[in-house]
């Protein structure tokens, strides 16, 4: 089997068009490009798509490497007790960004997982990136409801499988998977995994899932070091955004305060004791008379 070399897949070092400072994906974004230029879907899913930051580098990949993929966003867009719950201009900011580059091979559809079921045939997904409601119950729910529309070199990515905090049981889940199917894990940026579901694995991929403990260390370093300088270009944008935030509130404090009736006194009474004070003060030529 070839050995590890990034330099087959130069889609990795491409920059993304989107970022958001809300999302927890941009580590794992040199990644999807990888595995689209590896796999090259004819019909690739994303479940839970919030700000569309993985989604976006999924399409840009799809884009860039001209693949006649069919790709579908799903997300209910409204959130969930997980992430917190939030309104309709979440998913209008991503549909701009979208429409204007993805619209000719790519759907947003603003639907529950189950409901979008009927949408697709079985056997045919062959790219599913599940990232929705995290408690062990729904995504286990969600792997087994969507693994009869895996194609037979299908694929499933699960965000969050080294987040083992309250309410996540992406990692259990994952636990469970790989006695039956052949894995990876990324545990940077709360874990990545990675589940080849189709009997056909693709030849490419075998280099991933094959992996020797020194190769599977040289994939995680790598992945881990290019996702690295967007998660910190995603942090300085945050900490820009928050920056200016607080400018803009402490402006506003400010401006309250400058239409304030109390103000208006102080300003008032500022006036006239400074007219009083220029009334009763001697002139410089009464002084030097000695009046």
């Amino acid at each position: 089997m070839a050995k590890f070399n990034p330099l087959d897949h130069p889609i990795t070092l491409t920059h993304p068009r989107r970022l958001h400072p809300l999302t927890a994906w941009a580590g794992h974004v040199p990644f999807a490009m990888f595995i689209v230029d590896v796999l090259r879907p004819e019909l690739f899913v994303e479940l839970g798509t919030y700000t569309g930051v993985s989604y976006c580098a999924f399409c840009q990949a799809v884009q860039e490497l001209d693949l006649k993929t069919h790709c579908y966003a799903i997300d209910n867009w409204e959130g969930d007790e997980s992430n917190g719950f939030y309104g309709p201009e979440v998913l209008a900011e991503l549909k701009q960004h979208h429409d204007l580059h993805y619209k000719g091979f790519s759907r947003l559809l603003q639907s529950s997982f189950d409901d979008a079921l009927n949408e697709f045939e079985d056997r045919t997904i062959d790219l599913l990136h599940i990232d929705g409601f995290h408690p062990y119950e729904s995504v286990k729910h969600d792997f087994e409801s969507w693994l009869p529309k895996m194609s037979e070199r299908g694929v499933v990515l699960l965000h969050d499988t080294n987040a083992r905090i309250d309410g996540f049981g992406v990692w259990r889940l994952l636990e469970e998977l790989k006695s039956r199917y052949p894995h990876f894990e990324f545990t940077h940026e709360h874990g990545l995994g990675v589940i080849a579901t189709g009997s056909q694995v693709a030849d490419r991929l075998l280099k991933l899932l094959e992996a020797s403990e020194v190769e599977a260390a040289l994939w995680r370093k790598f992945f881990q070091r290019l996702g690295q300088r967007l998660s910190l270009s995603v942090e300085r944008e945050s900490e820009m955004m928050s920056l200016c935030e607080q400018l803009q509130h402490k402006e506003q404090e400010l401006q309250n305060i400058l239409d304030s009736r109390a103000w208006r006194w102080v300003s008032r009474y500022g006036r006239v004791k400074t007219r009083l004070l220029q009334f009763f003060q001697p002139s410089r030529s009464a002084k030097g008379a000695g009046l």
